[in-house]
């Protein structure tokens, strides 16, 4: 990684204006990447600014520098993009951003290395990545700094429990919390700050799960019309695949649920037998072995469909390898 370093430091230095943009349906790993890459940029005297093309969830509304964030893209052109979590330049939206020269920060397998400069390394997160910068450019590790970094980490490592969570990991939070992350008021804000509209929607997501005979793979789907039926918003669907995931004896978990454009959005999570990544690459889309996504052109029950297809193929495979 130190030439990636190296050539990263001389991108930013002859850069004066600069915008990150995090990925389309923004997590805490993209969020919380792109407030800390913020001040790292800001620190090495770049004028910045943060744009997210769906806005920002109201549970990560309590990160510092959060309210700056930009929901609509910026018009001029800019001497740098750099782009945090997204694995292919589709990822920031279809909003098209000026700029001369492109950072591109991702901890993506499949990442495509659609930058001038790709600083793509297989760590537990995006965030684990800024912080490995962070130290490379001697930046002062304060809690503004510290929490969104926490953040990024703790969200993508389902609070430290995925397979994606190793030694260093838990190495980089304990710095964290030392600089100013406090995990208990960090974990309030995101998993305990529920709706009764967001209830109401897993709620009725819950009721329409279905799965197959040999319990292998469960899912369960949400229209666009349950959504405005419960008054819900996009962020309230947060988590509904990793109760599906949670199951005991489950090897796949499903959801498809329809965007307000009519398209149909497919969250992927594995317990370690099969790679859902490739399976969601194959519809477009990406991801990790144990989580990922795509988007479908196409109804709710065509995408089922054709995405259950897929993993019963692949899960049918996998068990007659190991015979």
């Amino acid at each position: 990684m130190k030439k990636v370093f190296q050539a990263m430091k001389k991108l930013i230095s002859e850069a004066k204006t600069s915008v990150i943009v995090c990925h389309v349906d923004p997590d805490g790993d993209t969020l919380g990447s792109m407030l800390a890459m913020r001040i790292i940029l800001s620190n090495m005297g770049v004028n910045v600014l943060m744009y997210s093309p769906d806005g920002v969830p109201p549970s990560y509304l309590f990160m510092p520098g959060s309210e700056k964030i930009m929901t609509h893209a910026p018009k001029k052109e800019f001497d740098l993009m750099v782009t945090v979590d997204a694995s292919g330049i589709d990822r920031i939206g279809k909003s098209k951003i000026m700029a001369r020269k492109i950072l591109n920060i991702d901890h993506h397998p499949d990442n495509t290395n659609f930058g001038d400069v790709n600083c793509v390394e297989q760590l537990s997160s995006t965030a684990e990545i800024v912080y490995k910068i962070a130290k490379e450019f001697s930046v002062k590790m304060t809690p503004q700094l510290a929490i969104p970094l926490y953040v990024g980490i703790m969200t993508d490592t389902g609070s430290f429990r995925f397979q994606n969570t190793k030694p260093t990991t838990f190495l980089v939070a304990k710095e964290l919390v030392k600089k100013g992350a406090n995990p208990s008021y960090i974990a309030d804000n995101i998993y305990n700050t529920k709706t009764i509209e967001a209830v109401k929607v897993c709620n009725a997501a819950f009721s329409l799960m279905k799965h197959t005979e040999d319990r292998k793979i469960v899912w369960t789907y949400i229209t666009r019309e349950m959504i405005v039926d419960s008054g819900a918003k996009a962020e309230d669907l947060t988590g509904i695949i990793d109760h599906l995931r949670s199951i005991k004896g489950i090897e796949v978990a499903l959801l498809f649920r329809e965007d307000k454009n009519g398209r149909i959005k497919v969250n992927f999570r594995s317990k370690g037998k099969i790679n859902v990544s490739e399976i969601a690459h194959e519809c477009g889309g990406g991801g990790h072995v144990l989580a990922a996504g795509c988007e479908l052109d196409m109804s709710i029950e065509e995408a089922q469909e054709k995405v259950l297809e897929l993993v019963k193929k692949e899960l049918n495979g996998r068990d007659n390898i190991s015979k």
